[in-house]
């Protein structure tokens, strides 16, 4: 196995995708802030308060996450040079997995909880599509 072809793109990709994911967050936070005293520390204290969050704000949320995963896959297919999408499918399955501890780890409505844990591996194979290498053919 090579570093530079799978191990690397594989780590800097999620690396960058749970960066930019928590960058989303930050910025939805902005716009739709936790109810006063709400202490996001406090797993309880998090609960409510995200109770009291609009849909848009959840909706944003996943519009986040399907673009942070995009972005990774697209990311960590380029490290790859273009050539597997191995790293893209392991990026996916990782935030995937980032996604499912956080709808466990915290209560969510159900609907986005459902499409959250669908969304991260589409859109990264999807960023591997993007930036590919296009094998051509040398067939007429």
């Amino acid at each position: 196995m090579q570093f530079t072809k799978y191990v690397l793109p594989v780590v800097v990709g999620a690396m960058s995708g749970m960066i930019l994911i928590t960058l989303g967050e930050m910025w939805i936070e902005t716009l739709y802030p936790l109810a006063p005293g709400t202490d996001k520390y406090d797993v309880d204290s998090l609960a409510k308060g995200m109770k009291t969050m609009p849909d848009k704000a959840f909706v944003l949320l996943i519009v986040n996450y399907m673009v942070c995963s995009f972005l990774a896959g697209l990311v960590s297919t380029l490290i790859a040079n273009r050539s597997s999408s191995r790293p893209a499918f392991v990026i996916g399955i990782v935030l995937t997995l980032a996604g499912l501890y956080n709808v466990l780890y915290l209560p969510h409505p159900l609907w986005f909880s459902i499409v959250n844990l669908l969304v991260y591996l589409p859109f990264a194979w999807l960023g591997y599509l993007v930036v590919r290498r296009k094998t051509v053919s040398t067939e007429q």
